[in-house]
């Protein structure tokens, strides 16, 4: 994994004992792959651990910063974003901006629709019904991480128009033996998504893994980026004709539509789904996805445009498989919705 400095202020989550928090994250968490991806880094930070314990402390998110020590968690200053409220106004301290003062006028503050006596001989307009910076959560404050350790973590899971009959979802969360024989991290107790556990997918499965509803609205006006990172592992079969694979899409709406969106990455190529022998839907088939073996544990990062987001935003991991062959399917692990 590569770990890039951050450009924002950043604040240490533990001044003392750091040692023994680090030693924690490793037993909670696992290790983390050091920049070249294949050498582990025994300091045991990763960008979604540290996450979850930067949100737990009431903090907006964290990240790995490399120091003398070794890569350390340290947690994000909350900042003011720009624009939040959409009216082409930047705050430039985090304050609600609320005034339009006349220095040498006297005070009249609005409050339940009458005028009262303001107390520094100020005037304060105030409209009841005007938008106010401080009505909800900013977008700095958004960011949210899964590790899957404790189980589906409010995620979902379901086939894709699915036939009357039979069984076209795989996807199960748990600790599996197949495929890379562990999650990102390989703790005993490291559990994380899967199209199978135990031995190859089934065939003739369309399903897909959803994430909680999240409210990302803010976002939408801010100066911030929203982006999913998540890490996985996949072994999709590849034949003549046929090429199973898995891709991500992302909803406005909680789900009423979806729109695929690739990954910084890009995608290996369109899936091909020979539905012979398989009842039931082809959604996934001509679809750009990934493809193949990747071989490891793997990084990705797909950016949010602005439109997608909402107060109504999920997104999900989309797995298709024919009636050829099978693979060790796919595997996913440390999902995070990451605010830069």
């Amino acid at each position: 994994m590569t770990h890039e400095r951050a450009t924002f202020t950043f604040r240490t989550l533990v001044v003392a004992a750091t040692l023994g928090v680090v030693a924690g994250i490793v037993a909670m968490y696992g290790a983390c792959t050091g920049a070249d991806d294949s050498q582990p880094d025994t300091s045991g930070c990763t960008l979604e651990s540290c996450m979850s314990l930067c949100l737990a402390a009431g903090e907006p998110g964290g990240e790995c910063v490399d120091t003398e020590a070794g890569l350390m968690c340290v947690c994000r200053e909350p900042q003011p974003d720009a624009d939040a409220d959409g009216d082409g106004e930047v705050a430039d301290d985090g304050a609600p901006d609320r005034e339009d003062v006349r220095e040498d006028a006297p005070v009249e503050v609005v409050e339940d629709g009458e005028a009262v006596e303001g107390e520094d001989g100020d005037i304060e307009w105030v409209r009841e019904d005007a938008p106010r910076e401080d009505a909800g959560p900013r977008c700095s404050e958004l960011s949210t991480a899964w590790t899957f350790n404790l189980g589906a973590a409010g995620w979902t899971h379901a086939a894709i128009d699915p036939p009357a009959s039979g069984s076209f979802d795989p996807w199960v969360v748990g600790i599996p033996t197949a495929g890379p024989g562990s999650c990102r991290g390989g703790g005993a107790t490291n559990q994380c998504w899967t199209s199978g556990l135990a031995g190859s997918y089934p065939a003739c499965q369309i399903a897909a893994l959803t994430s909680p509803t999240l409210a990302l609205a803010p976002c939408a006006t801010s100066s911030f980026h929203v982006d999913l990172v998540f890490w996985h592992w996949h072994e999709f079969a590849q034949a003549t004709g046929s090429n199973d694979g898995g891709f991500v899409e992302v909803s406005p709406d909680d789900g009423a539509t979806w729109t695929q969106i690739a990954p910084l990455s890009a995608w290996d190529g369109p899936i091909d789904m020979s539905m012979t022998g398989c009842t039931g839907t082809n959604y996934a088939n001509g679809k750009q996805g990934f493809l193949g073996a990747n071989g490891r544990w793997v990084q990705e990062t797909i950016r949010v445009t602005p439109e997608y987001l909402t107060d109504l935003f999920s997104f999900r991991f989309v797995f298709g498989s024919d009636g050829a062959t099978s693979g060790a399917g796919w595997f996913v692990d440390d999902v995070a919705v990451v605010v830069r």
